[in-house]
Order: C-alpha cells, then structure tokens, then sequence
C-alpha cells in the first residue's frame, strides 16, 4: 500500500514555495501532511553528492521538452528505502521563464504536443498524458503525483532535489507509463499551460 507523507525538497542555494498548477496558484498550507516541507541549502562543495544514486537498474529518467522540441531539463529518479529522489536540472537557460513552476507526475507516459485529453475536448500541447496521477484510493491535496515547484532563476537556469514516497518505480513505469509535466510560472498568465513534458522510462 503506497503511503502518502509529505515530499522533503533539498533545493541548492534557493528559496522554495510550492505550488498546485492545473488549478489557481495556491501557497503553502499550515496544515500537517497537506505541503511538502521544504529545506534550503548551500550548493554542495567539490567532491560532495546530494544524493544516493540508486542501483544498477532502479533508476528511471525523463528528457522534458518544450512542445517545439527544445531541450528544457533532464530528470532523474531514483529509488532508496522506500522513497524515490527527483533530480531535476535545466539544460539550457533563457527558456524557461523565471519564477516556480509547478512540476506532476501525470497519469500516461505521452508527451505529444497539439494532442488531445484522455477524456476527450480541444486539443492542446501535452493533453494526451492526461490529468496528475493519484495512487488508487488516495483523495485529497496534495495529489500522488504533486512535486515541489521548480524555481528557475532569472538566467532561466533551475536545480532542484526533491523526494516523496507517494509512488514507486513499477507504477512510473506500468501499464500506460508515466509523464513528467512543467507548467508555466505561477502568477503568470501562462501558469496553467503545459509549457515541458518528458516521458519516465529506462533510457
């Protein structure tokens, strides 16, 4: 039975809020278990790691570009003790707007721009890998596939470790896969859209 406690976030050298994009931007809750907490840290010193790499054949990645192809991130995710650690660098700067973006694991493993929903509507970018994956029988905020937003600073360049054990390796990678999915920067008038996508897999 997947449990649901919060999602401890190291991010290097930055202040974080989080966010809940999909919906109106919203800050963090007081109550217990409804936020991840949030630490902050100097970045690590030369020779030292923020995190433990997982074994050989446990760690999952996602290349996250922009619905005209552009290479935005890279994500890894690896899996220790019960929980798994989101690794997430940007790239290449000057894309993506400066600010918290809110980042989800969403429900199917696709990454299609102009495409539509699941459920069927409008087509737009990203549509196609549906709504944010919850856990079966898990209701309320945040949702299983939630993450810390991403910061990006106004070089358009992001770093962030975050880890939650709201979901494992086999259900990243099962039946319809997994998608990981940045939108735009909260308070903007592009926050609810999909601007990156990439997909979870072994490659």
């Amino acid at each position: 039975m997947t449990k649901f406690s919060g999602i401890a976030t190291l991010a290097v050298g930055l202040p974080v809020v989080v966010m809940t994009a999909c919906s109106s931007p919203q800050h963090a809750s007081t109550q217990p278990g409804t936020t991840p907490p949030v630490k902050s840290a100097p970045p690590a010193s030369s020779g030292e790691t923020t995190t433990t790499p997982a074994p050989n054949g446990e760690s999952l990645s996602a290349q996250l570009k922009t619905p005209d192809g552009r290479a935005v991130a890279t994500a890894t995710f690896d899996f220790t003790g019960g929980y798994v650690t989101v690794t997430v660098k940007t790239v290449a700067p000057g894309i993506l707007t400066p600010g918290f973006h809110g980042m989800h694991v969403h429900q199917i493993g696709k990454c299609e721009p102009n495409s539509v929903a699941p459920t069927g509507g409008p087509p737009g970018n990203f549509l196609s890998a549906g709504g944010h994956y919850n856990a079966p029988g898990h209701t309320g905020k945040p949702e299983s596939g939630d993450l810390t937003a991403l910061e990006v600073r106004q070089d358009g360049s992001a770093y962030l470790v975050t880890t939650t054990d709201a979901f494992t390796r086999d259900v990243l990678v099962g039946g319809d896969g997994k998608a990981l999915m940045l939108h735009g920067a909260e308070y903007s008038d592009s926050a609810m859209d999909r601007v990156a996508c990439g997909v979870i897999g072994t490659g």
